[in-house]
């Protein structure tokens, strides 16, 4: 069938409860309760994306106190915390809390569609931008990625459109990928310092490293937008404080690794 007709389909059945396994992916709401509600953004609200799935939960509480009594409540808030840009431009639209949203990136495969190349990048701009990714696939696709175990290559959860023309969950993950892309390892940073005689310094610099790279990732996972990347103020401010700070040309430092290269002795590597 035609992409467009498929994205229908899918649609319908999402919201009729009808996609076998869906809870796997996607917190979904209950008929007999209404603690969430769904949104529907389809390509051109989120660019480069086919469908964005929005789950918004009605029954957060009230105040601004954060309560982190799980892994999913904290992979929440530091989703929060990376994909600022995203998450508060749909909570403004949507008149909603931005730490009530998760948003689900959707990718189809009609059978006109060819698989190739693209749709692995397709995969990987999705968890960079959501932090995660689900692909539906039409039939002959689907029999396809289960007959050869295809779905195993794809860090993304599958979702199939069977022959008895009914979808279901092939694979799923509800992971949120966030900071575990470029994070450093506490104990092997602690090596690095412990090696270099800083380990006095360990807290205080290892804070530093993480909202460098909390910075790195806000502008990792918004360029997809070629947007504005919101900065919290403490971010501001330590960006503002390197200025002060001053650094060899990279030039220089090339030199400067080659000399010592050239300098050392075959007994040094003994």
């Amino acid at each position: 069938m035609k992409e467009q007709d498929l994205q229908k389909l899918f649609i319908e059945s999402l919201l009729s409860g009808e996609i076998q396994g869906i809870s796997e992916i996607i917190d979904i709401p209950s008929f007999q309760k209404a603690e969430k509600i769904i949104r529907i953004k389809k390509e051109g609200y989120f660019r480069y994306f086919d469908l964005v799935i929005g789950v918004i939960s009605l029954q957060r509480d009230l105040s601004t106190r954060i309560k982190v009594d799980s892994i999913e409540a904290y992979d929440r808030y530091r989703n929060l915390m990376m994909r600022t840009s995203e998450l508060i431009a749909f909570a403004m639209e949507e008149n909603c809390r931005a730490d009530s949203i998760d948003l689900i990136p959707v990718e189809f495969k009609s059978d006109n569609d060819s698989l190739d190349e693209r749709l692995p990048r397709q995969v990987i701009n999705a968890i960079l931008a959501f932090g995660r990714s689900v692909v539906v696939f039409d039939k002959r696709h689907t029999a396809r990625i289960q007959k050869y175990g295809l779905f195993r290559l794809l860090p993304a959860s599958i979702i199939g459109y069977s022959i008895d023309k009914k979808f279901m969950v092939i694979s799923s993950d509800k992971r949120i990928v966030g900071e575990s892309l470029v994070r450093p390892q506490k104990s092997a940073f602690a090596k690095i310092l412990r090696d270099n005689g800083l380990m006095d310094n360990l807290t205080a610099v290892y804070s530093h490293i993480s909202m460098t790279q909390r910075i790195y990732q806000k502008m990792l996972f918004n360029q997809i937008f070629e947007e504005r990347i919101d900065l919290l103020k403490e971010e501001i401010e330590f960006l503002s404080g390197l200025k002060r700070h001053s650094y060899a040309h990279e030039k220089e430092q090339i030199k400067k690794i080659v000399r010592e290269s050239i300098n050392r002795k075959i007994t040094d590597y003994v």
